[in-house]
């Protein structure tokens, strides 16, 4: 068993674990990350099936003190990284980001179930080939029926819904993966800057992602062609409206975008101020921050949040 600790000034310190030699090459193909919910039984069984469909590369993101030796002694295509409980998901994924080798990542949890029918490098191999930042599997709960993941914005004034919508079909856009759950393309997913450590919900931080991806003019979209079928209850947001959605809403319901480039209105800082209940010390100093990183990113933005769910098609 090989350990390295890793120390980055962008990312939090984590230790990879592996079975020999760290270095691989990268290869064309997909890496399964495998996220932790806690509490599975059977996730030992869960990463050897994973390891019989030939994936070239699996890594399984561990809690410290997971009982990591044997495993990685089995499967030589197995690296285990090991992470502070305290980070977020988003972060998690950023990191497993950094340490994959594929050009493409399938982000999982340990609770779901891989529904493979027919020849798994086929089906991933048209996974590889979806022209988008993150392809989104059609999902599925423990009964097998299918649970909305093509999700849309709608604005009723200047208040943001997500609804579900159905009938979807290949290559349908969705606003962002549901559960993190998405076949990534990783090249895209690291100029998108991934998915923001500040936000700390997990909605508003896949809102976050989703919205920066269209606005960037990348896009999100389903791909039926992988079912991934959950083993327990499915988890629901918390939609609650708290400090990651006032960052959230500066980074993306505050813009404005005028002739090839996007700027923060500078009504904004009085709107984000009313609605934040934050002092007006702290919500400038959020402001500015935000008004810096739309800055330096003015000219990446191709249109503004309204603009994107007016393009939207609902049907």
């Amino acid at each position: 068993m090989n350990t390295t600790a890793i120390t980055s000034n962008s990312l939090p310190g984590y230790t990879v674990v592996t079975s020999g030699d760290s270095e691989r090459e990268t290869f064309e193909g997909i890496t399964i990350v495998l996220l932790s919910r806690g509490g599975r039984p059977f996730r030992k069984e869960q990463i050897q099936k994973l390891a019989q469909m030939q994936v070239q590369e699996i890594l399984s993101v561990e809690n410290p003190g997971s009982d990591l030796d044997g495993l990685t002694r089995m499967m030589p295509t197995l690296k285990c990284i090991v992470m502070p409980d305290h980070l977020s998901t988003g972060e998690k994924i950023n990191i497993a980001m950094r340490e994959s080798s594929g050009s493409h990542v399938l982000v999982m949890w340990d609770d779901m179930d891989l529904q493979i029918i027919g020849k798994t490098g086929r089906l991933f191999a048209m996974a590889s080939e979806q022209d988008s930042l993150c392809s989104v599997p059609v999902l599925m709960n423990a009964r097998k029926d299918s649970i909305p993941i093509r999700l849309a914005p709608v604005f009723s004034g200047s208040k943001l819904d997500v609804i579900p919508l159905g009938s979807v079909k290949n290559e349908t856009p969705t606003l962002y993966p549901f559960d993190y759950c998405g076949i990534y393309n990783r090249a895209k997913f690291n100029l998108s800057e991934g998915f923001d450590p500040k936000i700390r919900s997990p909605y508003w931080q896949k809102l976050d992602f989703g919205f920066r991806a269209f606005l960037w003019g990348e896009k999100v979209q389903c791909f039926t062609g992988i079912k991934i079928a959950y083993q327990n209850e499915i988890p629901h947001d918390d939609i609650t409206i708290d400090f990651s959605y006032k960052r959230f809403f500066l980074k993306n319901l505050a813009l404005i975008y005028k002739g090839d480039s996007c700027h923060l209105s500078i009504k904004s800082i009085l709107r984000f101020h009313l609605q934040s209940r934050m002092s007006l010390f702290n919500s400038f100093k959020d402001y500015r921050e935000i008004w810096q990183w739309v800055r330096v990113n003015t000219y990446r933005f191709q249109l503004d949040p309204y603009s994107l769910t007016e393009l939207w098609e609902l049907e």
